[in-house]
């Protein structure tokens, strides 16, 4: 993908998921809501929910990445915060990969999305 060549319309698409799922980890029903309804990171339900957040993290800088290059590929420069950005999803996709094939849970029953 040539990002200088992504519509405003595309771009505003990959802005609002990324808002999606940032809501999804700290909206209403969402992942930090239903983690500590569950009793914590530590419990079996909340193990499960932390999984899941993880990878919903993952989606959510990938998002993040992907509309900063955007934007620096027309002329804002967005240098230091993509690097930031890469530097938390890689210790994200990190964590994914060391949750492989633990039970994952995900908030799409309970995740209210903001307006």
């Amino acid at each position: 993908m040539d990002p200088t060549q992504v519509s405003a319309e595309d771009q505003q698409i990959i802005s609002d998921a990324r808002e999606v799922a940032e809501d999804a980890e700290t909206g209403t029903g969402g992942f930090n809501e239903q983690i500590e309804a569950a009793g914590g990171k530590n419990s079996d339900k909340g193990k499960a929910l932390q999984v899941g957040k993880i990878k919903n993290k993952v989606l959510k800088l990938q998002l993040e990445i992907l509309d900063l290059q955007m934007k620096q590929a027309k002329g804002d420069d967005q240098t230091e915060k993509i690097a930031e950005e890469q530097k938390k999803l890689q210790s994200n996709i990190d964590q994914d990969t060391a949750a492989a094939g633990q039970k994952s849970a995900s908030v799409a029953s309970t995740f209210k999305e903001s307006a």
